[in-house]
């Protein structure tokens, strides 16, 4: 699909891009890929699936490592081929557990060595990706040292093996890659649940208008165009993601709105829906929850006014087969059904 839709093309002001072959519609999947490698973020390794990243309170967990969990035997056995070398390094380090970048990077490793899988179909390969080396401050030169030396911990007896990576790809330049060029992989509600490289992505440049989005079903990323995007155009996905400041803020408005849902009108969170521009896969979680708010209340017309906003911003940036598209429409019918009850 990438050599349908795009292809790598250098600009003299930016460097390298990604632009459309051809016409394409809002709405449209642009790119779908598989990860090169991932790992769960730290914070959720004891509630989400190794394999598909669900989400869950009992999940079963490896009998070796006790670290990586699954959601099914089928998760269990389709993780394996990624899991099974890191195994044992987390059981012999157990309890402690190293950072996201140290695990993604072993498993980039693991695949490098192994040579079972490469990126050279990739329009971008990692032997590509800038590390940034030469303009990173000691003090970040200095905490990459400090994960390097944790990834030789980590890796243990088998540090020699580092010497047979290709060119170019020693310990230090590839945590610098990662750190540059990997993505968050979200959930349904937009919190990060891992960490993955996909190669081909670092190209794409960012705006404050974008034609594009990144979405992720599982660890599957999709890039979808949000309007229409013409041949040779660049491809753009959006920069702006919430400050520290606004994520605390979002937060607490929403606890409030859980506790004193009597009280506090749903203007208090639409504010910050602002800040979005329009069509943003953000902006549609947040007018999901506020609709689902407004339900319980039994404010069924506003609810109703929310999923459906919901839904037309997630036609565009999910696409309909999307599991939280078909929620905000079952939700949108439900709605419709009370109302015709009213």
């Amino acid at each position: 699909m990438m050599a349908v839709n795009m292809e790598r093309f250098v600009s003299e002001a930016k460097g390298n891009g990604l632009r459309a072959l051809r016409e394409i519609k809002a709405g449209e999947v642009i790119h779908s890929c598989e990860p090169y490698a991932f790992c769960i973020a730290k914070d959720f390794l004891k509630t989400a699936c190794q394999s598909c990243l669900k989400r869950g309170e009992s999940l079963s967990r490896c009998s070796q490592c006790k670290t990586a969990r699954y959601c099914s035997a089928q998760c269990q056995k389709q993780a394996w081929p990624d899991h099974k070398r890191e195994c044992k390094y987390l059981k012999r380090l157990q309890p402690r557990i190293p950072t996201d970048s140290v695990r993604l990077v072993a498993r980039i490793i693991f695949k490098l060595l192994s040579q079972s899988e490469s990126d050279q179909e990739e329009l971008y390969s990692i032997v590509e990706h800038q590390s940034h080396l030469a303009d990173m401050s000691e003090e970040k030169k200095e905490g990459l040292r400090h994960l390097c030396t944790t990834l030789q911990v980590y890796l243990g007896e088998e540090n020699h093996d580092l010497s047979q990576l290709p060119p170019g790809l020693d310990p230090i330049s590839l945590l610098a890659r990662v750190t540059c060029n990997c993505f968050s992989i979200s959930d349904g509600e937009l919190q990060d649940v891992g960490v993955g490289l996909y190669p081909s992505m670092p190209l794409l440049t960012h705006d404050c208008q974008p034609n594009c989005v990144m979405i992720f079903e599982g660890k599957r990323l999709t890039l979808r165009a949000v309007r229409l995007i013409r041949p040779c155009e660049e491809v753009q996905h959006i920069k702006r993601r919430l400050s520290s400041f606004l994520i605390e803020l979002l937060k607490e408005s929403q606890a409030l709105l859980h506790r004193y849902t009597d009280v506090v009108p749903d203007r208090n969170a639409l504010t910050l829906l602002l800040y979005y521009s329009d069509p943003h896969p953000s902006r549609a979680v947040e007018l999901l929850r506020v609709g689902k708010l407004q339900h319980y209340q039994g404010r069924l017309e506003e609810a109703q006014g929310s999923f459906t906003q919901a839904y037309d911003i997630m036609k565009v940036t999910h696409g309909t087969a999307h599991a939280l598209t078909n929620e905000v429409s079952r939700k949108l019918s439900e709605c419709q059904a009370e109302l015709g009850r009213v």
